[in-house]
């Protein structure tokens, strides 16, 4: 036999038992097998052929053999004679039960990287969500309002006769501190940063010619001639009329015969380094009162008749004064003390109560029995 024989025996010896169902019609009474018949198995009466075209016909001489085809569809398959016609005979016997599950293999090598793939479209944008309901409203702020300038913190004093929300400039910090109605408050240095400067104005229009100089020295005089004789005396002239009168020359001033320098600390007048000083005037003297201190930047220095002047019920007494500048930087008070000034008089701050003194108008001489 051969080796296509041999693996078709190691199938049939599968199906033994149907084989040998099949050999009482696979015997020898057909005759003797000519050279070149199917090759046939003697063992199990099964014949052996390569291909379908190779089947003998099937008549009386071949009925109920079983062929073997061992090409059959590319596969091993049976063909038996029956009735005038080969029938596939399906030898195939039952599934076998599935079999465990291999041990799984080892983790194959992670494969190269692949290209990266193309950008996603962008996704349409959202609607726009609903407006949120107004946020609660903001504690109010604080205002203020700048009524002066002192040197130091402690001319603020720890109590301040004014309305809240009046601030004061602190020169030697550059603060501003603003009162509450109970406490000083400090805002910090309110310093802006500084401006650019300015372009350059146009250069001003050439001014009129000055006047000529005076003339140059006359040339030195000849030497004089000899005198003449002396002539005789001519009669006296008439009295020519009188001149007109000359204009009246301006009016004089008194001098200013005392200068007093005013200053502020702790919400109160001082006067030449004094608190609250008792100041004493002469009626027709001029005196001065000056308030260039920066301390006196909201306090302007005032008279009346009354004491603590408007603070007290009285209204500023104006007689022979003269205010001019700005207190805290160049205020004056000019006091001319009229002859009909009253015996007593009082020194107050127009915006502040509590800080002034009293002044005594004096008289020079004096006639007594």
């Amino acid at each position: 036999m051969n080796m296509t024989s041999q693996n078709a025996m190691t199938i049939i010896l599968a199906l033994l038992m149907t084989a040998t169902s099949l050999s009482g019609c696979m015997g020898s009474d057909d005759g003797p097998v000519e050279d070149d018949s199917p090759d046939e198995l003697e063992d199990w009466n099964v014949y052996l052929v390569e291909s379908i075209s190779d089947l003998p016909a099937c008549d009386s001489t071949t009925d109920g053999r079983l062929y073997y085809v061992s090409y059959l569809d590319m596969g091993l398959g049976f063909q038996a004679c029956s009735g005038g016609s080969w029938t596939s005979i399906d030898l195939t016997g039952p599934m076998g039960a599935t079999g465990a599950d291999g041990a799984d293999g080892a983790d194959g090598a992670d494969g190269a990287q692949g290209p990266q793939g193309p950008a996603g479209a962008d996704g349409a944008d959202g609607a726009d969500g609903a407006q949120g309901p107004p946020g609660p409203a903001g504690s109010d702020g604080t205002s203020f309002t700048i009524v002066g300038t002192v040197d130091d913190t402690s001319d603020l004093g720890e109590i301040y006769i004014g309305d809240p929300g009046d601030g004061f400039l602190v020169n030697s910090t550059v603060h501003i501190h603003v009162w509450s109605g109970s406490e000083w408050i400090d805002l910090g240095d309110i310093s802006g940063q500084p401006g650019v400067a300015g372009a350059d104005g146009a250069d001003g229009t050439q001014g009129p010619q000055g006047p000529p100089g005076p003339a140059g020295a006359d040339g030195a005089d000849g030497a004089p001639g000899a005198a003449g004789p002396t002539g005789a005396d001519g009669a006296d002239g008439s009295d020519g009329a009188d001149g007109a009168d000359g204009a009246d020359g301006a009016a004089g001033s008194m001098p200013t015969v005392m200068e007093m320098l005013v200053t502020v600390s702790s919400m109160d007048f001082y006067v030449d380094g004094l608190q609250q000083p008792e100041v004493g005037l002469y009626r027709g003297f001029t005196y001065t009162f000056d308030q260039s201190a920066s301390s006196n930047s909201p306090h302007p220095f005032r008279l009346s008749t009354t004491s603590d002047g408007t603070h007290g019920g009285g209204s500023q007494y104006t007689d022979g004064v003269t205010y001019t500048g700005t207190q805290g930087s160049n205020g004056l008070l000019t006091f001319t003390v009229p002859l009909d000034a009253p015996d007593t008089l009082y020194y107050y701050c127009q915006n502040h109560a509590g800080m002034g003194g009293t002044v005594q108008i004096l008289s020079l001489g004096y006639v007594s029995t």
